[in-house]
């Protein structure tokens, strides 16, 4: 239901030259205004969700909100002192579709094959960040707390809040992703499975060597010590760390990770085409090993989209259950 731009590449459509070879990747310099959905009671929570490539917040925005739950309720009506922040994406050139101006949060040449010209990303993952931490920010300072505001979105809008949240200084009140992945996983994957080899490396030292294997044993250790090096420093710090400088993001000395306390729900759709199931368990896997609690739902008969009503309900009842205060 997101559209064509979702997709991998379709056929008889090519890009055309290099990135910023005729014009900035940006058309616009504003983020429109997002629809927001005010809450009918007095204002405790804040709830922002950003749409699928090729979409907007007032389309996606309204789709959602007027899903029903089992009970042929919807969120909105379960939820009535939560603000709904749908924000919509900037018009960014597809390089995919030889540069046509689309909603976008960031380019991508194919979801499901990230690592060509995955520099194409970065640039949106920047800007979207501080956005979307500005937005948070902002509801902060209209009185509602942090562990009472949570993100999320649908796709590409899943990829790059999931993204934003990561490079978020505290604990949010919950996180909820559909259909989406994590740019950038597999490196940040490495910094963790860097720290697992290092650990079978001093096993086999421990009790693999004896004293007339010497020689052996220094050869072993000298040929590790880059491995070793990286596996002293936190792991959890390092895979975070690299999120924020891939896109230029200041890490912080006083950083604790607080966001790593922040609950997240995932849903993917098993016969999603648009963004492969396995990216949905990448990024499961990832948040796991980085320590998040996680609430993970796969659906059987589902695409690329949300299941109606089955993943409302887990929604609502990940809400009450996990975020804080509800």
């Amino acid at each position: 239901m997101e559209g064509p731009s979702e997709s991998s590449v379709p056929t008889g459509i090519a890009p055309s030259g290099q990135v910023g070879s005729s014009g900035p990747l940006s058309t616009t310099t504003e983020y429109p205004e997002p629809f927001i959905i005010n809450p009918t009671t007095s204002h405790t929570h804040t709830i922002i969700l950003l749409h699928g490539r090729g979409s907007n917040g007032l389309k996606f925005g309204t789709e959602f909100t007027t899903s029903n739950t089992s009970t042929g309720e919807t969120l909105q009506r379960i939820f009535p002192s939560t603000k709904w922040i749908f924000p919509t994406a900037k018009k960014r050139r597809a390089v995919l579709f030889k540069r046509m101006p689309i909603n976008q949060w960031f380019d991508i040449m194919d979801i499901n094959n990230q690592s060509y010209r995955e520099h194409l990303q970065v640039d949106g993952l920047q800007e979207t960040t501080e956005f979307l931490h500005s937005l948070i920010e902002q509801e902060i300072r209209n009185g509602i707390p942090v562990e009472r505001i949570v993100v999320g979105g649908l796709s590409q809008g899943c990829a790059s809040s999931l993204y934003a949240m990561l490079c978020y200084k505290w604990r949010l009140g919950g996180y909820i992703g559909m259909c989406g992945w994590l740019p950038f996983a597999e490196y940040a994957e490495s910094f963790l499975n860097t720290s697992s080899s290092a650990d079978g490396i001093e096993d086999d030292d421990i009790f693999g060597t004896s004293d007339d294997e010497e020689g052996t044993a220094f050869t072993k250790n000298e040929e590790a010590d880059g491995t070793q090096e990286r596996a002293t420093k936190d792991p959890i710090a390092e895979a975070i760390g690299f999120l924020k400088d891939n896109i230029s993001f200041p890490r912080s000395q006083e950083d604790k990770l607080l966001v790593l306390q922040t609950p997240v729900f995932l849903g993917h759709g098993v016969l999603d085409e648009k963004v492969l199931f396995q990216l949905g368990e990448q990024a499961r896997d990832l948040l796991k090993g980085l320590g998040f609690n996680i609430t993970w739902k796969g659906y059987s008969d589902l695409g690329h989209w949300y299941k109606i009503p089955d993943e409302i309900d887990h929604i609502r009842d990940f809400i009450i259950d996990r975020c804080s205060r509800y």
